[in-house]
This record gives C-alpha cells, sequence and structure tokens, in this order.
C-alpha cells in the first residue's frame, strides 16, 4: 500500500546499456522505501514517458526479491511542548 507521492531522485542515462536510471522514493505506512529503477528507453525519449517508465518498474520491483531497495522506518508524530512551562511557586 502506498501513501503520499513517490519521488523520483535525478534521472541518469546510461548510454551502455540505453536506459535511464534513477532512485525512487515511494512512501508506505512501514515508511519511505527507495527503489533502483530502470527504464529502457533512447536518449530522446519524452522525460513523462521516462518518468512514468521509471515509476511503473519501481512498483513492479517493490516486491521482488532480487530487486535492489532500502526501506526507512515509519517515524512517530512529534509531540510538541508548551513553549513556556508553569513555574512552581
Amino acid at each position: 500500500m502506498q501513501y503520499g507521492s513517490p519521488r523520483i531522485d535525478e534521472i541518469r542515462y546510461n548510454a551502455a546499456d540505453e536506459c535511464f536510471e534513477a532512485l525512487v522514493t515511494l512512501n508506505t505506512i512501514e515508511g519511505a522505501m527507495r527503489i533502483a529503477s530502470v527504464y529502457f528507453a533512447p536518449l530522446t525519449a519524452e522525460f513523462e514517458e521516462v518518468s512514468n517508465g521509471l515509476l511503473q518498474n519501481a512498483l513492479r520491483n517493490r516486491t521482488a526479491p532480487e530487486a535492489l531497495r532500502s526501506r526507512a522506518p515509519a517515524t512517530p508524530p512529534r509531540r510538541h511542548l508548551p513553549h513556556c512551562m508553569p513555574f512552581a511557586a
């Protein structure tokens, strides 16, 4: 299950493999999951096509055992302390 919008980090073109590569961050209930993603296309491909391809690849690979990924645990909500503490008399 996914929460929030995904983020695609810097997109690079790998000329040797003729593909685009990026880290895609998916926000899940367990925390942020970063997945290495690849999209095979020529250098002249449109940005929207490439970004959609990278996102779809990351979504497919989020549970694949051979996929390269990392997870950061979800942080509990911060508790706000009052700005001034009452003084004991």
